[in-house]
């Protein structure tokens, strides 16, 4: 009997304009789904934003982060009409399979009740397939003692069919406050291959110089002093791979494109920063690597994932704890893919698995 291909819902965070690693995600888990057999479709829910900060934000960034929406053009092809309402997202039910939610912090608690709640599927009917892959709620604990929230998310997550999380404390979470089982997964930028970003990435060099790929999502000029002491004694130049930096105190940058920031990491001598996405793709281009913590973003992802990967030596508290030497001191990536290759083959039966 010829196998039926399911329409798969595919709800996270796809629509930043200024989060690399959260379209990339995206795409990776997109095309995951493709290649098990289904048609992923992109659940086109974006918040409302209602605060006038929250309005010129969203304006600035569409402005300065334009070429995210190139990369969605191009790369997400199936991404439904916009759906903001309950009722309106109630109606995908009458065109899809089933809903995969997930990757990223789409977890995290927030007081938007609301808001949250659609992210562990309450819009849902009960006949429709419910997978998380990789979710996370961001940090290492339930921050909220409200108990008719946590109730009604524990009703809500009993519904799904298969529960996987990115952090292995999500598992305790999943287990001791909402009571039930979960399976700990890669990210899915860690289900493709090298070559599946190559084929996204610029294939030109776009430095001439030998540099540091620097991304810190609190950039300082006391960090850039330093960064700079580590550059000359190593004869190197650093580039921010963000893109160009507009505000010292704000996340403002003319955005490189997705595949401009990729190459910047391929081609780099030394990574360092406090991104997960870009510890990420460090591993996936076999680069060498330094993590800065960052406790304002949260360290538990960086930490798990390095843990995992017995890296725990590579991640400093501050970017001076990060040594001028370390340049010549490259991970040993024949350990670390022969412990990727476990976890991804895994975390592929899973979402196969869950979808059939």
């Amino acid at each position: 009997m010829e196998k039926k291909l399911k329409k798969i819902g595919l709800l996270t965070f796809h629509y930043s304009r200024y989060n690399f690693g959260a379209v990339l995600q995206t795409y990776s888990t997109y095309k995951s789904i493709e290649r098990l057999g289904h048609i992923p479709h992109i659940v086109n829910y974006v918040p409302k934003v209602t605060t006038i900060k929250g309005i010129i934000w969203t304006m600035a960034m569409k402005f300065l982060g334009h070429r995210f929406d190139e990369f969605r053009e191009k790369y997400l092809p199936n991404i439904l009409h916009k759906t903001q309402t309950q009722n309106e997202l109630i109606s995908l039910n009458n065109i899809l399979d089933g809903f995969v939610v997930g990757s990223d912090q789409i977890w995290r608690y927030v007081d938007d009740h609301e808001k949250l709640c659609k992210y562990y599927l309450d819009f849902v009917d009960d006949d429709k397939i419910k997978i998380s892959y990789a979710a996370s709620f961001g940090v290492d604990f339930w921050p909220t003692n409200k108990i008719e929230i946590t109730n009604h998310i524990k009703k809500l997550l009993k519904r799904f069919d298969s529960i996987s999380v990115r952090e292995q404390s999500g598992q305790k979470i999943c287990k001791d406050i909402f009571e039930v089982d979960s399976l700990q997964v890669l990210d899915p930028t860690l289900l493709l291959s090298k070559k599946d970003f190559n084929d996204i990435a610029n294939p030109k060099r776009l430095s001439k110089s030998k540099y540091i790929a620097y991304m810190l999502l609190d950039d300082t000029k006391e960090q850039e002093t330093y960064l700079k002491k580590i550059c000359k004694s190593n004869n190197l130049t650093f580039i921010r791979i963000l893109g160009k930096k507009i505000h010292n105190k704000r996340m403002m940058y003319a955005f490189n494109s997705v595949g401009d920031w990729l190459s910047y990491v391929r081609d780099s001598e030394l990574v360092i920063t406090d991104s997960f996405h870009c510890l990420i793709f460090a591993l996936i281009f076999q680069k060498n690597f330094a993590i800065v913590t960052n406790d304002r973003n949260g360290n538990t992802r960086l930490l798990n994932l390095l843990s995992l990967l017995k890296q725990e030596n590579r991640i400093y508290n501050n970017l001076s704890d990060v040594p001028s030497t370390i340049i010549s001191d490259k991970p040993d990536y024949s350990k670390i893919d022969v412990i990727l290759d476990i976890e991804r083959k895994k975390s592929l039966d899973f979402l196969e698995n869950s979808l059939q």
